[in-house]
């Protein structure tokens, strides 16, 4: 029933395509009624060539015409599932692709990112091979057994009933062995999911590992993710391959039975005449014989792709969970449309999932036009304020107020509209300089050269080679420095009215720091900014600089005051410059 309802879930995609979806019922029945329909001419033609008739010619243009009906129908069958397939998958795929930006970041934060983009790419291609293609051979396999079981038992209902009779043997049986291996599936799925996920990790941190000559212990992690994957394939695998001879045993079985009765009933037909109401002429035993075959092939062809049909189901299990999955908390249905004019913290207490507390009881109020610096060591929680601002994360207790309103009163992307975010970690997407730059928005070439001159950026960018329009990626030979600038350049071409800087310019030489802090400070005229950072050179000029530790201010005031009182931002300040 479970697996049944996984499948429900993805007839909404299917509906929406009805035009495939009647052709497809439509030629799907002239498909399976012109492949059964031939056997029964053939049949006629035998007899008659039993009885000395030598004049088919009716029949045999009624063969071919069967034939070639069968054939275009066929073509019009298969380009319509295809059609179906392509079109659902789309959906699918675009669906869960659109979850993943509505996810809770505590969520994306505690998944591994492999196992989300397995969902995203193998997953989804598992749901288009077994369910829908899938769906298709089992839909055609219903079709032609209600028809051949009709005609069987038109030919002969004592045959046709033995057949009948016989025919759950080989559905239990099938049922028995896909029913009992699903678990076998599941947790295949899983441990792909931990080998994505690992590769991943290790892929994007090489450096990291081959500078620590950690390369054996990784191998070794891997090795051992490895032989668990192989442990769960094989059981899968051994376990599924079971249904394909299981089921055609069983369907030799009854066609081996068949083939004697019928044989009995011709022989009896020819000595004694009708049995039962019945007669069975060779014509008719060719009929059945035929039909007998065509009856058990669909069980086969089932069989053939139990396999893919329960690993989809255990893969749809998995997109649909992302697709249903809890969407990040949407509390607030108005628009910030105004300038931000104030922003206060009030008593805010934070916690990450299954951790300590990182933040407790902050309040700070922070004027528009300001400069706000936030130090403190590492761990203290300053990009966690950076993260409640931007509403990554809700506080257990306490809240942010923009002009004077709770932000849960705003909607994320109103409010996150007029934040300018540079973190620390640079982000660039596979694309040209111009739209890492400009990132969706239509910006003039003054206005980017501007911005690249005043983030120190178009100097480096000159010397590349098509400029503007070179391709670049995260893996590409630009530094992080120059990629820091970059993610700097979006900010001055955007102009938003808050801006945070976590620790923007910590990839950045101080030659350089230094002439973009001259750019930055242009920026941030008239504007209020917040700015996260170790180096104490960086915030002189701060109009207020507030000291954390332990997700506590400890220490309040401006550059000299600090310098002035003895407290953790004397020691910072001495550990640098003294």
């Amino acid at each position: 029933m479970g697996k049944f309802s996984s499948v429900k879930k993805l007839l909404p995609y299917i509906k929406k395509e009805k035009l495939s979806v009647i052709f497809i019922v439509l030629f799907g029945v002239i498909t399976v009624s012109c492949k059964i329909a031939v056997p029964f001419v053939v049949g006629l033609m035998i007899d008659k060539f039993k009885n000395a008739e030598f004049d088919v010619t009716g029949h045999l243009f009624l063969l071919i015409g069967l034939v070639l009906g069968g054939a275009i129908s066929r073509y019009v069958f298969d380009t319509s599932v295809a059609i179906l397939n392509q079109k659902v998958i789309k959906r699918l795929r675009e669906e869960l692709f659109s979850s993943y930006q509505d996810l809770p970041f505590s969520y994306l934060d505690s998944c591994g990112k492999g196992d989300l983009l397995k969902r995203l790419v193998a997953d989804v291609e598992n749901v288009q091979n077994g369910l829908i293609l899938g769906g298709s051979i089992l839909y055609e396999g219903v079709l032609q057994i209600i028809i051949t079981i009709v005609m069987m038992c038109y030919v002969n209902w004592i045959l046709g009933l033995v057949v009948i009779c016989l025919t759950p043997l080989s559905i239990v049986v099938s049922r028995f062995i896909s029913k009992s291996n699903s678990k076998y599936i599941k947790k295949q799925n899983e441990i792909e999911g931990q080998i994505a996920s690992f590769s991943n990790e290790t892929l994007l941190n090489i450096q990291t590992i081959d500078s620590y000559n950690l390369s054996s212990q990784k191998e070794e992690m891997f090795d051992e993710i490895n032989k668990q994957n192989k442990k769960a394939n094989f059981k899968a695998f051994f376990a599924m391959s079971w249904i394909n001879p299981s089921t055609r045993l069983v369907n030799n079985i009854i066609y081996a039975t068949v083939t004697l009765i019928g044989a009995f009933l011709c022989i009896n037909s020819i000595k004694n005449g009708e049995f039962l109401g019945t007669t069975m002429t060779v014509g008719y035993l060719s009929i059945f014989l035929s039909y007998s075959y065509q009856y058990m092939t669909p069980f086969n062809d089932v069989s053939n792709v139990a396999t893919e049909v329960v690993y989809s189901l255990s893969s749809l299990d998995r997109v649909i969970e992302i697709i249903n999955k809890e969407k990040d908390n949407e509390t607030g249905e108005k628009i910030l449309d105004k300038e931000i004019s104030t922003l206060e913290a009030k008593n805010i207490s934070f916690a990450y999932p299954n951790s300590r507390q990182v933040i407790d009881d902050f309040s700070l109020e922070i004027y528009k036009g300001h400069k706000i610096a936030i130090v403190g060591p590492t761990g203290c929680g300053k990009t966690t304020i950076v993260n409640l601002i931007m509403r990554f994360y809700d506080p257990q207790n306490g809240q942010f107020e923009f002009n004077k309103l709770s932000s849960y009163e705003f909607t994320k992307s109103s409010l996150r509209s007029h934040i300018g975010l540079v973190l620390q970690d640079s982000f660039i997407l596979h694309g040209s300089v111009r739209e890492n730059i400009c990132f969706g928005n239509n910006y003039s070439q003054e206005e980017i050269e501007e911005a690249l001159r005043k983030a120190r950026c178009d100097d480096f960018i000159r010397k590349l080679p098509q400029g503007l329009e070179t391709i670049i990626s995260n893996e590409s030979g630009l530094s992080y420095g120059q990629k820091q600038l970059l993610c700097v350049a979006r900010i001055i071409l955007n102009k938003p009215e808050l801006i945070i800087l976590d620790e923007a310019t910590s990839n950045i030489d101080l030659r350089t720091e230094l002439l973009l802090a001259k750019s930055l400070d242009e920026l941030m005229k008239g504007k209020t900014s917040i700015v996260i950072a170790h180096r104490l050179s960086t915030i002189k000029n701060a109009d207020h600089i507030v000291v954390m530790n332990e997700g506590k201010i400890i220490q309040q005031g401006n550059f000299k005051q600090l310098l002035s009182q003895e407290g953790l931002f004397k020691e910072i300040y001495n550990s640098q410059f003294i």
